[in-house]
Formats: structure tokens, sequence, C-alpha cells
């Protein structure tokens, strides 16, 4: 997915990591702030940087709206490997 590519109605469909540029316009920051905030390590979520170019985490991004609980990816993993509680 590019910067200006149009977001999905359902935020699930994403890639696995999206530009900073597409998570800063689903939470509605500015880019340039977006970048000041992931250079200075407090964007809303957490930022990987590669090649020098800054991505975010599709799950991150979920959990951060709310949309997923923070935990329900390791739950799913743990309730597949038996540990269901």
């Amino acid at each position: 997915m590019k910067a200006n590519d149009p977001i999905p109605r359902n935020l699930e469909d994403l890639p696995p990591t999206v530009p900073l540029q597409v998570a800063s316009r689903i939470l509605g920051i500015g880019r340039d702030h977006a970048y000041e905030l992931a250079k200075s390590g407090t964007y809303p979520v957490r930022v990987m940087e590669s090649k020098g170019r800054f991505k975010v985490s599709k799950f991150d991004l979920l959990a951060y709206l709310g949309a997923v609980p923070r935990d329900a990816w390791y739950r799913e993993s743990e309730c597949e490997r038996g540990y269901d509680s």
C-alpha cells in the first residue's frame, strides 16, 4: 500500500504494515506532525523504521482504535496451542 492509496472501508483489509502517512490519515494526524511524533518516539502506536521509511503495524493500529482488544492476537494463538483457560 502506498501513502496516497485510498483507505479501505474495512480496516481489517489493510496489509500487515502500512506507511506512516496512511496510519496518520486514519488517526487524523497531519503529515508533518506525524513525522515529528515518529522521530521523537511519541507516535500513538509503535512505529517501525526500515531503510528510512516509517511503517505502522495494522494490528497495533486496530488495537489503538479499539477495534480489537490489545491482547486478542495473543489470546488467539494461545488457544490454538491449547493454553485456553
